[in-house]
């Protein structure tokens, strides 16, 4: 006889109501990073630490030790009781690892905000639904998806010239001298970082 079980139960997000986002076309002109598919309802003006993926590094047959590098450094962070940004190639959070990075949450919990971009080397439709997902908006950690189409875009020339604390294999731990302002606009999906 067919059983039922419920294995889990979660609430919704719904923090798009919280406070209205506006992007401006000025900031759309000077942001770092435009995404036109964010997820999350916020503006945050606290991030200075960033570990960022490097281009000239990344190796998709390597996504393990990428994500082992910022495994590590999460944990550095988690002891200064600094958030962070974090940046790069493919889906985060994969459980395939030739399609992205395949962090857990133990991995990036420190983690404010998170941008997944396209490269050569791999491209793959964003990922939406999963349970990793779930995790990152109930805690409020916006979600920014750099595709290839006209108008996303990461300046990485300006990531690659910001203060170094460490640069790893594959990972760069940049740290500003003032904050990034992130903005994400629940209602169009749109976000920048300026």
């Amino acid at each position: 006889k067919p059983e039922f079980n419920l294995l889990q139960l979660r609430p919704m997000s719904a923090r798009a109501d919280l406070n209205r986002i506006d992007i401006s076309d000025q900031e759309l002109k000077e942001a770092v990073c435009v995404s036109s598919h964010a997820l999350g309802n916020s503006e945050k003006d606290d991030i200075v630490d960033l570990l960022i993926v490097r281009p000239d590094s990344f190796d998709v047959a390597k996504t393990r030790q990428i994500a082992m590098e910022i495994s590590a450094i999460n944990s550095r962070l988690i002891k200064q009781n600094r958030k962070y940004l974090l940046a790069g190639p493919g889906r985060w959070g994969s459980a395939d690892h030739w399609l992205g990075i395949p962090v857990e949450w133990p991995d990036i919990s420190n983690v404010s905000a998170i941008i997944e971009t396209s490269c050569d080397e791999l491209k793959v439709e964003p990922s939406q639904g999963s349970h990793f997902f779930h995790n990152i908006t109930t805690l409020g950690i916006n979600y920014l998806m750099v595709l290839d189409k006209p108008g996303d875009f990461m300046n990485w020339e300006w990531f690659q010239n910001q203060p170094t604390v460490e640069k790893g294999e594959f990972i760069s731990h940049l740290r500003l001298p003032a904050p990034v302002i992130l903005k994400v606009d629940g209602r169009s999906s749109q976000g920048v970082i300026l």
